[in-house]
């Protein structure tokens, strides 16, 4: 009720309907940012905004990657809901001008959920896109709500980097891919929601087709190299009315969308369905009029359904018909602007003794081997090693990581965040890697019952990224991760992307194991350690970087199938410490003692 009398106080009258469905949707909290949009503007940013975040990787190409979460979905419809969010997030870097390389997931749930599983599984192996890396954390923190983030990477050419946006009135707006139906009404309101709210139906959950994702990625990237897109958007949540709006909106432009030109496979939907409709597999295109008969030619050879939905405008107005009636003449930016909920100061605490609380030990080989992270050949370091390494071919490479420690969080919501951030940039370096910059997945409860808890997580997430000079290029929040409004701890999962120079990076061999570091940690060892395992990479060690060593299982089973074997007696440690695992005879400066044997 608020946000409508903010909305009807805005608009100068009483909202229709219509207006009521739209800006339910754009200002709901996965659309609109409303708790946390001061605090990302805080942080330490760098890159070209839009779908995804983009960084350099050499003179000639640039990463896009970004973190999403489908955790609302994965807990009503598992095989969709982590089947989709795969789809959408693949979908924000292709939008950017890249080809997607590379996902990794982050996974935690109370046990082993099979349809989720096989949902990222079946999406990703479908569409050529290999799943190289990821987390696994198994508690019963996670019984009713399990967090599914998906991380996505790609490499595009400097040339064909696009923007998410329209540019000059007399563009047009192309949507093409799959066909429009009722899967996913609401579902961005839904993510914003208790579980048990009124919109926690599986009508809410989007339906995933990897096949027709497949035929889009080929199309758009033949769009790309022809120079027919000007601006691109992925149909994800909001569907047709967030992709044009968001277009328009970000350039201070307008736009008329005719929505009876929009491919349905439901022919008696309604206007509204058809404007908020999160059918998969769908990308808004803005180009020329001259070049849009080209680019619907290019969808229909990739067997796509496609048409000139929208006219971009000078009118800043966003203006909705279907055929000659006008369902909705609002200001475009209206619909972008969502309220803005206060932010908080928060001063964390002087860092303390943290108590153990494990997540039970898994071996993720049970998951990630129904994964394909071989194809397309380009995957250096396979999963269970540490981050991913990728090469570009005739080019350098890049690392990729993923990481959490809500066990931390939901201690102390600053020091979990502040130490994911920490550990996720020691994982980096371990691979011979540079750290570039992060994704931030913000998975957090109810920020109306705590918000001083998601103020802390923030804080965190900012002091670390500036102290250590790790930027922000991308991200997302996901809130209201309640049940019967019991929520989750502070669940800060960071992705991180660091270039990699030489892709000559040591692997595991015979030899005695080391144990080097200190079993406590000190902010004011950090870059010494982190130096220290810059120097140990370079000189040929292998190391291995984990939060915690008596959950080794994995580690194990990986270096099983190199035809190795690890006898050591595991090292007892703080639950943040700052120890590092060293295959060989390191020669170092820091605290160090053998723990046994790789053989």
């Amino acid at each position: 009720m608020k946000y409508l009398n903010i909305l009807e106080a805005r608009l100068g009258r009483k909202a229709t309907r219509e207006e009521i469905e739209a800006f339910t949707v754009m200002w709901s909290e996965h659309c609109g940012y409303s708790h946390t949009k001061g605090y990302i503007r805080q942080l330490p940013k760098v890159g070209t905004g839009g779908n995804a975040g983009v960084v350099p990787l050499d003179d000639y190409h640039f990463l896009a990657f970004k973190v999403e979460s489908h955790n609302h979905p994965s807990a009503i419809e598992p095989f969709n809901g982590a089947a989709t969010g795969v789809g959408g997030i693949i979908r924000d870097v292709l939008a950017m001008g890249a080809r997607p390389t590379a996902i990794l997931d982050s996974l935690h749930m109370d046990k082993l959920i099979d349809g989720i599983i096989e949902g990222i599984s079946d999406y990703g192996n479908s569409i050529g896109v290999p799943t190289v890396g990821g987390e696994l954390r198994i508690s019963d923190f996670y019984k009713h709500n399990p967090l599914v983030n998906v991380m996505a990477v790609g490499v595009g050419k400097n040339e064909h980097l696009i923007p998410s946006k329209a540019t000059k009135p007399g563009q047009v707006i192309v949507i093409f891919g799959g066909a429009t139906g009722r899967d996913g009404i609401h579902g961005a309101s839904f993510a914003s929601e208790d579980l048990t709210g009124e919109k926690a139906t599986k009508l809410s959950i989007q339906v995933g087709d990897p096949f027709a994702e497949k035929l889009l990625i080929e199309a758009f990237l033949e769009m790309v190299e022809k120079g027919l897109v000007e601006g691109a958007q992925d149909l994800g949540a909001g569907g047709v009315l967030s992709a044009t709006s968001e277009l328009v909106a970000r350039s201070g432009l307008g736009a008329v969308v005719h929505l009876e030109r929009v491919p349905l496979r439901e022919p008696d939907m309604l206007p509204i369905e058809i404007l908020i409709s999160e059918s998969q597999e769908r990308m808004a295109v803005v180009t020329s009029p001259e070049k849009a008969e080209e680019v619907l030619k290019i969808a229909k050879k990739h067997l796509l359904f496609g048409a000139v939905v929208a006219e971009v405008t000078d009118t800043g107005r966003y203006v909705v018909k279907y055929h000659d009636q006008i369902i909705m003449d609002v200001p475009a930016k209206l619909l972008e602007d969502s309220p803005e909920e206060p932010i908080h100061d928060y001063t964390p605490s002087p860092f303390r003794k943290f108590r153990w609380i494990r997540f039970k030990d898994v071996d993720a080989h049970n998951v990630f081997e129904r994964y394909d992270y071989m194809v397309g050949t380009d995957t250096i370091l396979p999963p269970g090693f540490g981050p991913a390494v990728m090469r570009v071919k005739g080019s350098i490479g890049y690392s990729l990581a993923i990481h959490s420690r809500a066990d931390i969080g939901v201690q102390d919501p600053y020091w979990g965040a502040y130490i994911t951030v920490l550990e996720a940039i020691r994982k980096t370096l371990s691979v011979g890697a540079k750290p570039v910059a992060i994704t931030d997945g913000i998975n957090y409860a109810d920020p109306d019952i705590e918000p001083l808890g998601l103020a802390a997580q923030m804080k965190g997430l900012k002091d670390a990224c500036e102290q250590f000079n790790v930027p922000v290029a991308s991200g997302n929040a996901s809130l209201y991760n309640t049940y019967k409004r019991k929520g989750i701890p502070p669940t800060l999962v960071v992705g991180m992307v660091g270039k990699v120079e030489n892709l000559n990076i040591p692997k595991p061999t015979k030899g005695p194991v080391y144990a080097v570091g200190y079993p406590d940690f000190s902010i004011e060892r950090e870059r010494k350690l982190q130096e220290e395992i810059v120097r140990l990479v370079k000189n040929g060690h292998f190391v291995l970087s984990m939060h915690d060593y008596s959950r080794i299982t994995t580690f194990k089973t990986a270096l099983a199938k190199l035809g190795l074997n690890l006898r050591i007696q595991i090292p007892r440690t703080e639950p943040v410490h700052q120890l590092i695992i060293v295959l060989g005879e390191p020669k170092t400066n820091l605290p160090a003692r053998k723990i046994g044997f790789c053989y």
